[in-house]
């Protein structure tokens, strides 16, 4: 079995088109990530403020030297401070005098990440967000973001049950967060981590691995196994194993690239940071950042195996590669993504959410959806449902395409 396994591997290696596909989605996803990052300049007013480069460098370091830092009085005391070096209007605070000034640069901009996130817990965005911070204490702080967390499950007309479920999460939380910056594993989470590796992997299964068992069948070289020792489940399931391996390690290679990239970037971060301080403020999930990102991970390596499987399958099912492509990147990413549920139709919304792994992997949307299901009594939470119906519709395709191929052996004598 290893030796057919190692000679399928060897038939998929060696098609430029894998290749081909490999570096160029490889290249995009590094252009994504770092040509704003390498090239990129910051201009105000016409002018020159400073690259990119120095904009995450200086941010970076002001978020390690406030990591630590609890979120309280005393904090919002030191910020209340600060905004007597601000101008008056958020259009001045935009401008080049101003963001090239010494009282900027030295007094206000150390600040500017625990800044930024009190203005997320208090529900304040956009330029409505200048509006300063002089009236916000400790409590009424952390009650504008109770007020934020509950409006988000009236909007998804959550459940007494369920808001019961979230509730006790809550009281889970520290009372008062404390800032953590969360680096690598923030990005990781974001739409341009995990969210977009799965995009890649969905047009490079439908491109490179969906004629694993079409070329046989259109080559007629389909009939060579049945005077080989190994027969045809044998077979089957070496193509399988052999298009998994290969997706398994183009998925860890994407990830890893991402990893690096982000990490020169935004550095390492904190693993601990909670995800209410991190990503989302208004979530009740007690697990860190850093569990977060373990879990999407877990998740993104999955739903590329299963995608995998029910590619292959699927092109063995309709015996054709275009067709296979197309339903593939069709359903898989742009139904999935373009369909958008209203929040109104509560059962349907999740189980949109829960059938397309890319919706669980666009963090805001999917992973952090609050609405739950209820399985026998036990609820879960849509990340924590998706492994389970991911897994047994690979166990249906897998089975569904062994069918197929065996029959359609058998009868091609």
């Amino acid at each position: 079995m290893k030796k057919l396994i190692g000679f399928e591997l060897k038939k998929i290696v060696q098609k430029k088109i894998v290749w081909i596909t490999l570096v160029t989605f490889l290249l995009l996803q590094l252009m994504q990530i770092c040509s704003g990052y390498l090239f990129g300049t910051r201009n105000v007013d016409g002018k020159f403020l400073e690259t990119t480069a120095d904009w995450y460098k200086i941010d970076k370091k002001n978020a390690q030297t406030l990591s630590g830092t609890k979120i309280d009085d005393n904090l919002l005391a030191k910020l209340s401070d600060i905004y007597k070096y601000k101008p008056e209007s958020y259009q001045e605070s935009q401008s080049y005098e101003y963001l090239s000034s010494d009282d900027y640069q030295n007094k206000v901009r150390p600040y500017e990440p625990v800044d930024t996130l009190v203005k997320e817990l208090s529900g304040r965005h956009g330029p409505s967000a200048y509006s300063n911070v002089l009236d916000i204490t400790q409590d009424k702080l952390y009650q504008l973001r109770q007020n934020g967390v509950k409006m988000i499950w009236d909007i998804y007309k959550l459940s007494d049950s369920e808001i019961n479920y979230w509730s006790e999460k809550e009281n889970k939380l520290p009372e008062v967060f404390t800032y953590k910056d969360g680096g690598v594993y923030k990005q990781i989470i974001d739409m341009c981590g995990c969210y977009f590796i799965f995009m890649f992997m969905i047009f490079f299964i439908a491109i490179c691995l969906e004629g694993i068992f079409i070329d046989e069948h259109l080559r007629k070289t389909d009939q060579l196994i049945l005077c080989t020792r190994y027969g045809r489940k044998e077979s089957y399931i070496a193509k399988i194993a052999a298009g998994c391996i290969v997706t398994v390690c183009v998925t860890f290679l994407y990830w890893l690239v991402t990893v690096i990239a982000y990490v020169c970037i935004y550095g390492v971060g904190d693993f601990s940071a909670s995800v209410q301080v991190a990503y989302y403020s208004f979530f009740s999930e007690t697990r860190s950042v850093g569990h977060v990102a373990i879990i999407m991970t877990g998740i993104l390596f999955l739903s590329s195996i299963i995608l995998c499987i029910v590619t292959m399958a699927l092109s063995e099912l309709i015996n054709n590669n275009v067709g296979t492509m197309a339903i593939i990147i069709a359903f898989s990413f742009f139904i999935a993504r373009l369909v958008q549920i209203p929040s109104d139709y509560k059962f349907l919304g999740k189980l949109w959410n829960i059938a397309f792994p890319i919706n669980i992997l666009k963090a805001d949307e999917g992973f952090f959806d609050v609405r739950l299901w209820n399985i026998f009594g036990i609820k879960l939470t849509q990340w924590q449902l998706a492994p389970f119906v991911y897994i047994l519709v690979g166990i249906i395709f897998f089975f569904l395409g062994k069918r197929k191929y065996c029959n359609y052996q058998a009868g091609s004598r």
